[in-house]
């Protein structure tokens, strides 16, 4: 049975995924919260004026658009799965963030993304925290409960693929299935013992 190199690609990318034995990090696809032995509301550079993505958190309902935050001086401004909303903030350089009482526009949407948009408001109505890191990720604490994640770029559908797994990909292009089966376990095993 032949396979085609895309779908070839996709299956190595899968077998790296599942057995690299490494924790992807927080908001990885992964909507649980972060325990704060990995992250803790320290502060830092929250980037006035540039939007901050929604990648993760403890959301019940996940968002199927794109939904921001952006720091102004004095305010945070966003569009979440529906509406736009703002509200007043201050922050501590030591972690510490107050936001204000949320206001939205009154747009209506899909029972999904209501809920999605609701749930999001009342997580933000409970961060007192926050985290921003150089790999670019901003973590929203409620205490030492880490409930949102951000990222400096939107999340994507797109799968990535390792450059290792490219090129075990490359190798096996042109092999028998056979010769690409134990090709691709032998690389496999080479992930796992690292």
């Amino acid at each position: 049975m032949k396979r085609s190199a895309p779908m070839l690609l996709m299956s190595l990318a899968l077998v790296a995924g599942c057995t690299s034995g490494s924790d992807p990090g927080p908001g990885a696809g992964d909507d649980s919260a972060v325990s704060s032995d990995m992250v803790q509301p320290m502060g830092g550079d929250l980037r006035i004026g540039e939007p901050w993505y929604l990648v993760g958190g403890m959301l019940e309902s996940t968002p199927t658009t794109e939904v921001t935050l952006i720091f102004e001086e004095d305010t945070v401004d966003g569009e979440g799965p529906i509406n736009s909303y703002s509200a007043d903030y201050t922050a501590t350089k030591d972690g510490a963030l107050d936001l204000g009482r949320f206001v939205t526009s009154l747009e209506a949407g899909a029972a999904d993304l209501e809920r999605a948009e609701t749930d999001l408001l009342v997580l933000l109505n409970a961060v007192d925290g926050y985290t921003t890191v150089d790999a670019g990720e901003l973590y929203l604490f409620e205490g030492d409960l880490n409930i949102l994640v951000y990222a400096t770029t939107p999340p994507s559908d797109e799968p990535t693929i390792s450059d290792e797994t490219q090129a075990t990909a490359l190798e096996v292009l042109g092999m028998s299935e056979a010769e690409a089966r134990a090709a691709v376990e032998g690389a496999e095993q080479l992930v796992l013992l690292r």
